[in-house]
């Protein structure tokens, strides 16, 4: 894993929370929740302050808390209206808790998920007849919650399908992001060492922003064989240039077909300006699909895909090879790296 023996990794799958330790050089897989409650859209998030304390969100019983690493579970739903979860993120200065949902929306809590309050302004959007969902009966998600670690104020959402939002002022006011912007948006965050560098994914590729996400530009140098972004963007604080990503060349609905998906990982060492495929992560003609990815802080190097068919994979050399790990989950859908 990371080399070090208190690392866990937690995988939101279609069925269940996992958690993944590496002991005596073996990978031990538990089920630590959820089963039969959905899929666990939004990545783990695990407190500021107290590693015991994790944060849960399932598609169909809402908000979740442990305080004890994961062995036991509590429903906080208070004053969250829908309790279908994609995205949950926290403010490592405030504490401030944000939870996005399917409809769109976004709820905040200042007491740890004790309470809620819905950011209602976001629905004043005119725009917000544009938002709509990918598949049957078609209802918008707020897919993933960007945060400026260094503007506890400014939040970001990238809706699936409705472009993104912003919200300057802790939620109190929302404006839509729309120009240049892809329809149907999946992934923002905010660079760590620049409050105006905003980086966001798509069905149609990665977008930039150097303006907080009032204007935006595809940026396609790297990438000019490929179309689809399906999971996250690794950004570490510590080594804010380099980015890594992953790409396919067909969308969901060629996933299945008898031809692969044309999956690669990618690297950018500007900030998401320009793209390298990196040609090894992966072997030729790969099958599953990555829609978790994250890094191991401690470990710069240290990451780990979560995929389609249930596997989970790590590279020790920041994505240049990826080995399997896990396997015979229920499909990955998100993945959160822990200390215990």
């Amino acid at each position: 894993m990371s080399n070090r023996s208190d690392c866990v990794v937690y995988a939101g799958t279609a069925d269940g929370l996992y958690a993944i330790e590496e002991k005596n050089g073996e990978f031990d897989v538990r089920l630590i929740g959820f089963g039969g409650m959905g899929v666990m859209r939004a990545p783990v998030i695990q407190d500021v302050d107290d590693p015991r304390r994790l944060y849960a969100g399932t598609t169909k019983a809402g908000f979740f808390v442990s305080e004890d690493s994961g062995a036991s579970w509590e429903e906080r739903n208070r004053g969250i209206v829908y309790k279908d979860v994609w995205s949950i993120a926290q403010h490592p200065l405030t504490r401030t808790l944000w939870v996005g949902t399917s409809p769109a929306d976004v709820f905040r809590s200042d007491d740890r998920g004790e309470s809620w309050q819905e950011c209602e302004s976001l629905h004043a959007l005119p725009s917000t007849k544009g938002w709509t969902g990918p598949v049957p009966p078609h209802v918008s998600r707020m897919k993933s919650l960007g945060l400026d670690a260094n503007d506890p104020a400014a939040i970001y959402g990238a809706i699936e399908e409705g472009w993104a939002v912003r919200s300057l002022d802790g939620g109190v006011s929302w404006e839509q992001l729309a120009e240049n912007m892809d329809h149907d948006a999946h992934y923002i965050t905010v660079m760590p060492d620049s409050s105006d560098v905003v980086l966001a994914t798509g069905g149609k590729g990665v977008y930039r922003s150097t303006d907080r996400g009032t204007r935006w530009s595809k940026r396609e140098d790297g990438l000019e064989n490929y179309r689809y972004t399906p999971a996250y963007v690794v950004v570490r604080p510590a080594r804010p240039r380099q980015l890594l990503t992953t790409v396919t060349k067909t969308g969901p609905g060629g996933w299945a077909k008898p031809e692969p998906p044309g999956v690669a990982f990618a690297r950018s060492e500007d900030q998401g300006e320009t793209w390298q495929i990196l040609p090894h992560a992966v072997p030729d003609g790969f099958r599953p699909v990555p829609r978790g990815l994250v890094a191991d802080l401690d470990a710069l190097d240290v990451c780990y895909a979560g995929m389609t068919d249930g596997s989970v994979w790590m590279s020790a050399d920041d994505g240049e090879h990826f080995e399997q790990i896990v396997g015979g989950l229920p499909p990955v859908h998100s993945l959160a790296v822990g200390r215990r």
